[in-house]
Order: structure tokens, then sequence, then C-alpha cells
């Protein structure tokens, strides 16, 4: 009971009045990453379809980097198991049919590097001495040539006349255009390639979306920019600056959309009182300051082990929040469980409270997740006590004797599955530190659940990503 308990003392009891909320037709729109090793099968999108329908949202997206099956570009998807543009074309038809568009979706400059890391793109790094994420070279003119030819592609399986086309935490520092930065700055960089790719967009007749970042950090050049593009404004603490950010893109006349997060990865169990926080802050300034909507991102970074279900709660909450409910606990949970068909909320919304118990880092990715991710390299963080942690593998325990198994479809019993497992992994890795056999103990069970619902393409890398970052 103690669980349910700090689960309820997340939420403040509000009904807000519905006048100043979202209109019906505003959008409405959930973003699945499909990138990040987990691309479901279409029968678990199908199902997702059906949830955003119920909950009437009117917008969907599918977060790509190289997991559509472009051709002439094999190297890069060949073992990705990318969703391919029939099974595009048909899950268009899906939403279309339940009021929802479908907005394809393409990152186009930054977070390049599942396209950069193979000869004969590599070639188009801006930076080929950094590691990690990577920018396409905005000076060299065959990096607007290969964005055509995805364009050319992906956007004929699609109705909407939207496009997501991200551009989002590039880095233009050091490397191959070097001398243009020197010359006219950065932002003057960015902005230029931002411009070409819009009028590469409009000659397709698409109304062009491109994440904020960049550009709000450097809001002088929002006046430049054509105004049918359509700012998606992002932020995913409680406390992101949509306040300052809506309020300078209403300034500049410049079309947008606040998108808070689900706050489900970096958590292995979720984060409630984060995305309440972070949902309520985007909701309060985007109506103040004239928003066309609201986008919620969930990411996967870091290998995407949570089950999707984590992210349920926070859409859910949007969806009412835009219509001027701010759900309490014990409504959310009963929502929760109409969705899932059994009594699955209170256990939900108690293993989204389990971070903040474990301390330490909370932030993008929360210490708990660490214990795992950097396996014997694993130092707690200030914050993190043995009190904590004991009392936050109890919660894990009373979570668990919440679900209510009877009843529940096969998905649902399936993600609770994953959190029962990758709470077993914790404590097993903060019991023995140094243990090699970690892997070896869960790997079966993982790929077994992880198969149920989601193509093997991103299995290898998710599981390098979790069981401490070794292919042992």
């Amino acid at each position: 009971m103690k669980s349910v308990r700090i689960a309820l003392s997340l939420f403040t009891v509000a009904a807000l009045p519905v006048a100043a909320f979202a209109a019906p037709q505003q959008m409405l729109g959930y973003q699945l990453d499909v990138s990040r090793c987990k691309v479901p099968k279409m029968e678990t999108i199908y199902r997702i379809v059906d949830i955003l329908a119920d909950l009437r949202y009117n917008q969907f997206q599918l977060y790509t980097e190289h997991t559509f099956a472009y051709k002439g570009h094999e190297t890069v998807w060949y073992d990705a198991s990318p969703m391919t543009p029939d099974e595009v074309r048909a899950l268009d038809d899906y939403c279309h049919a339940r009021g929802i568009e479908l907005v394809p979706n393409q990152n186009s400059f930054g977070h390049m590097e599942q396209w950069l890391r193979h000869p004969g793109y590599a070639e188009l790094d801006s930076n080929p001495l950094k590691v990690g994420a990577k920018t396409l070279n905005p000076e060299d003119p065959r990096s607007l040539e290969l964005v055509k030819d995805l364009y050319d592609q992906l956007l004929p399986c699609f109705r909407s006349r939207y496009f997501n086309v991200g551009c989002d935490e590039t880095d233009l520092a050091g490397g191959r255009c070097d001398a243009a930065v020197k010359e006219k700055g950065s932002s003057r960089v960015y902005v230029d390639f931002l411009k070409k790719i819009h009028a590469v967009v409009a000659k397709r007749n698409h109304t062009m979306m491109f994440w904020g970042d960049i550009i709000l950090k450097h809001p002088e050049f929002l006046p430049e920019l054509p105004k049918d593009m359509v700012c998606l404004d992002w932020g995913y603490r409680p406390e992101s600056p949509f306040d300052k950010d809506t309020a300078a893109l209403k300034a500049a006349g410049i079309r947008f959309v606040v998108c808070p997060g689900t706050s489900a990865w970096g958590s292995l169990f979720g984060r409630v009182d984060r995305f309440v926080g972070n949902i309520d802050n985007a909701v309060e300034n985007g109506t103040l300051n004239g928003a066309e909507g609201y986008l919620l991102a969930d990411w996967g970074d870091g290998g995407n082990p949570q089950p999707w279900i984590v992210s349920l709660p926070s859409i859910i909450y949007l969806a009412h929040r835009v219509r001027g409910e701010k759900l309490t606990a014990d409504r959310l949970a009963a929502e929760i469980d109409r969705i899932c068909g059994c009594r699955c909320g209170a256990a939900l919304l108690a293993y989204g409270a389990v971070y903040r118990t474990f301390g330490g880092r909370l932030d993008n990715t929360a210490e708990i997740c660490y214990v795992l991710r950097d396996g014997k390299q694993y130092v707690r963080h200030e914050g993190v006590t043995d009190e904590g942690v004991v009392a936050a593998f109890a919660q894990l325990d009373g979570a668990k004797e919440l679900f209510i198994a009877d009843g529940a479809p096969a998905w649902v019993r399936e993600d609770f599955a994953v959190l029962d497992l990758l709470a077993r992994a914790v404590k097993a890795r903060w019991e023995n530190p140094q243990r090699d056999d970690l892997r070896v103990m869960f790997e079966p069970e993982y790929r077994r659940l992880w198969l149920r619902q989601n193509r093997i393409g991103g299995l290898k890398d998710s599981l390098f990503w979790l069981f401490g970052r070794t292919r042992k």
C-alpha cells in the first residue's frame, strides 16, 4: 500500500475550466521513436493507433532515422528491420480510418549517425572525429541531394501534407564546415541549411515541421524563417522554458506546436511526477501563447528497454489535460485500467515513482538505469543512499503485487513481465556489481519478450546497452 500512497501524492487534485484549453480541432499528436533499437511489429503499432483514437488523438508520427526501407540505401538499414513502403501505406490507411493523420518523419540534419557510419556516406559527416551523434555537412551539396532522395521515396507513402524533418541537436563545431562556421557563425550556417531543406519540402507541396532547439537559442533568426514552417518547441523537464520560447515564437509570427515528453526513456519504470509537471507546463504556456497543438515525444534512448505501457500514463494524461481535466492519480489509474481492460493502473503509477526513491541522477537518464547500463563501472551518484535503495526495491516489489493479471490482455501481461525482468536485473547487479553472468541470466527472457511485440532489428544493440555495455 505504501507504493500506492507515493504514487497518489504526485498529483494535485484539480479540475480546470475547459474553456481555458485546447479547441477540439487542435492538433493532439504522439511521436513514437522507431529508430533507437525498437521497431514494433505492425500489430503492435495498430494497437497503439487504436488507443490513440480512443483518446481522441488526431496525429501520429514515427520518428525515423534509418528504419524506412529506402531503395538504394540497403547498407544503412539491412539489419534494422525497417518499415517498408507497403507497410507505411497500410498504416496510413489504418490511421485515416480512425481519424488520425499519419505524418511522415525523417531526421535530415542532426542524428544521422546511423547513416554516416557507413562507407559511401561518411564523406558527408560534418565532423568525422566526433564520437556519438553525427550531423550532415551543410556545406556539402551532396547532403541536400541525399535529403531529396529520401523525401522522394518517403513522402508518397502518406496522405498528410505535413512533414517533420527533424534538424535537432546539430553540432557544427570543427570539422569540414569549420571555415563557414568561423566566417558566418554556426547559427547562420544552420539557418541557411534549414531554409534549403524548407525549399525542398515546399517544392513537394508539404508543410515543414522542425525541432526548435537550435533556432530558439538564437531567436534573432526567427523573423527570417518562412511563415509556413511549424516550429516544434520541445522540452522534457517540468521547468522547461516553454514560457519564454512560446512567447518568442508568438512575437515572431512563427507557427508552433509544443512538445512535452513521456519521460519513459532512460527510466526503466517511468517517471510519473516528471511527465505531469512537464505536460502541465507545456499546456499552460501553449494555451497562453497560441500553440497550434501538442506533440508528445516518446524516445528510445539507451537501448529502449522499457515496455511501451510505461508511456501510456503520460499519453492519457495529455489527452485529458488539453481538454481541461487535470487528472488525479485515482482518475489516471482508472483510465489506464479502462484502456488496458484490467486492473493495472495503480501498479503502473507505483512503478513510475521508484526512480525518485532510488535517488541520485534524475534528469534525462535516471540513476537506477545507470546501475545496469554502466555495469561494473557503475559508481553511485551523490544522493543515492542504502536506505533509499532498499526503499526503492521494496516499491518495486509492491508495484508488482498491485498488478492484477486476471483478464489482462497478452500485451499487458508481457509488458509487466518486462518490468519484472528489469527489476530483477537491477537488484542482481546492485547485490553483486562485479558479476559477469547478468546478460547470460536475463538475455533469453528479454529476447523472448522483445520478439513478442517487436522486430528483431535492434535487439542486439538493446542488449549491448542494457547489460553493462558488454557483448559477453
